[in-house]
């Protein structure tokens, strides 16, 4: 079963914030919400937790909402979605529920639920200025290219001198250069077995 990214994860995070303290963001709501938006019976009013427990509860909750969004039955267009689209569509599915999921994806092709996600930022007949916003990053992340295999990681050639060398089969990954252990020995006139050796090393961030 597909599940959500950090980059789904945060997007999540960055609306729902996360609150100690039991909570009602709408007077009028059945039930209190605490930590990262979890809302059910389960919470009651003046109910505190740690933030261990709300990362818990996330991470618990997230297992419901991603068998939504890997359920044909919710979403008949799952196993076309790209990561991205899983994500955009389980942080919908968390703030909207599954009721609203399965709305907005019947009948309707991968395409055709991208241009319907953003019509669901009303509560109570009224816009809402933070669920706007909320469908805009969610479509957005929806629209987003997967990142392939291999974009974060480039070769550089003789970028990396040691010892007057110039080390090729460099590898630049997140950030990161990475050098062939190897060749930071033999550049160094190092007597080696390297058999058993690693083979990598960092040299700089």
């Amino acid at each position: 079963m597909r599940k959500i990214s950090k980059e789904g994860l945060s997007l999540i995070k960055n609306f729902e914030g996360c609150r100690l303290a039991a909570y009602k963001p709408v007077p009028t709501e059945q039930y209190w919400t605490i930590g990262w938006g979890h809302y059910g019976p389960d919470v009651k009013q003046g109910m505190t937790i740690t933030q261990t427990q709300a990362d818990t509860m996330l991470a618990e909750d997230m297992g419901k909402y991603e068998a939504y969004v890997n359920n044909p039955a919710y979403v008949p267009v799952t196993d076309q979605l790209t990561q991205n689209q899983f994500d955009a569509l389980t942080s919908f599915c968390y703030n909207c529920g599954s009721g609203n999921l399965k709305a907005l994806c019947k009948s309707r092709t991968v395409a055709q639920i991208a241009a319907s996600i953003t019509k669901y930022d009303k509560a109570g007949g009224r816009v809402l200025a933070g669920l706007t916003r909320r469908r805009a990053a969610e479509l957005a992340l929806y629209n987003k290219p997967d990142m392939a295999k291999g974009d974060n990681e480039k070769m550089e050639k003789t970028n990396v001198i040691v010892n007057g060398k110039a080390i090729e089969d460099v590898k630049m990954i997140d950030g990161k250069t990475y050098v062939p252990l190897r060749a930071v020995g033999e550049a160094w006139g190092a007597q080696v077995d390297w058999n058993s050796k690693t083979n990598t090393t960092i040299v700089s961030k």
